[in-house]
């Protein structure tokens, strides 16, 4: 990190990549799991609710500590800046959307009689919640290595 970025901001900025790496581990092992079972050919509704659960907490301490990186690179940038408060509203909005999606997701799985058409169907509801998973936290690194890139 550049000296123009305080310490205590490159140490959330290093915690939140070791996170990020976390999470990530979190996510292929549930891709990984929905593999085996899908070969297998027996539906896991609940027990794949019961897998989602702690990826719930993992992204509740990982948007913590985004919403905690955004708001400390708000503390040091000189002036207010249009693209900064473009990345705080859309992380908000997602971390929001996510969460929500997510508890519904383990809501269903864990009915006594789960609302989705076939295994394979509530498989790919799952699949598809990784890959917006994924795919914002992608989004988001760029946007805040940008960010970085500002303050150097």
């Amino acid at each position: 990190m550049s000296s123009n970025i305080s310490e205590p901001l490159s140490k959330i900025f290093d915690d939140w990549l070791s996170e990020d790496r976390r999470m990530h581990e979190s996510l292929r092992e549930i891709r990984d799991w929905m593999t085996e079972v899908e070969q297998l050919g027996i539906p896991h509704f609940g027990e794949t609710a019961n897998r989602l659960l702690p990826l719930r907490e993992r992204l509740q301490k990982h948007f913590q500590q985004e919403d905690e990186m955004i708001t400390r690179l708000a503390e040091s940038l000189a002036e207010p800046s249009a693209d900064f408060d473009h990345l705080r509203s859309q992380s908000l909005n997602d971390h929001h959307l996510l969460g929500a999606h997510l508890d519904d997701l383990v809501d269903r799985l864990s009915e006594t009689d789960p609302p989705f058409s076939s295994w394979q169907a509530a498989m790919k509801q799952v699949q598809g919640f990784i890959d917006r998973m994924e795919q914002h936290e992608l989004t988001e690194t760029r946007a805040i290595e940008t960010l970085l890139q500002k303050l150097r």
